[in-house]
């Protein structure tokens, strides 16, 4: 038997590190991809439930429109749209849905911070040498 010699450990040990490294980066990507299923479900709920609140505010319009239709007295559309602003169900359902539109916008942004926190992660946990999730 011969001794092993400091090529064949130095090459376990590159093997070793690399493997340590592969099996971090791959931990570190599951689990951004398991935060990112649960992120676009969450955006798709707040999606259609702007999608609602638009939906019963064209419904709301509709009906003040079409109350407003022939006994408009000859309003003019100007008047007809200050009218729909005074509106206090209209008001409601246009600040909801603006609500949402602006809660869509912070949830895009968190997941831009995410994104980078996850890529800081990434170079700390694999060192210098990583370039892993970076486009």
């Amino acid at each position: 038997m011969t001794a092993p010699d400091t090529q064949t450990s130095f090459s376990l040990s590159a093997v070793l590190s690399n493997l340590k490294v592969g099996l971090c980066v791959l931990r570190g990507e599951l689990g951004r991809m398991a935060s990112g299923v649960l992120r676009c479900v969450e955006a798709r709920q707040l999606r259609r439930r702007m999608d609602d609140e638009h939906a019963a505010l064209g419904r709301r319009v509709a009906e003040l429109l079409d109350a407003d239709g022939p006994a408009s007295g000859g309003l003019t559309d100007d008047a007809r749209i200050r009218g729909l602003a005074d509106d206090a169900r209209v008001r409601e359902l246009a600040e909801r849905a603006a609500f949402l539109r602006d809660e869509l916008a912070r949830h895009a942004a968190g997941a831009e911070a995410d994104r980078e926190r996850h890529l800081a992660r990434m170079a700390r946990c694999c060192g210098p040498n990583c370039t892993a999730g970076k486009d």
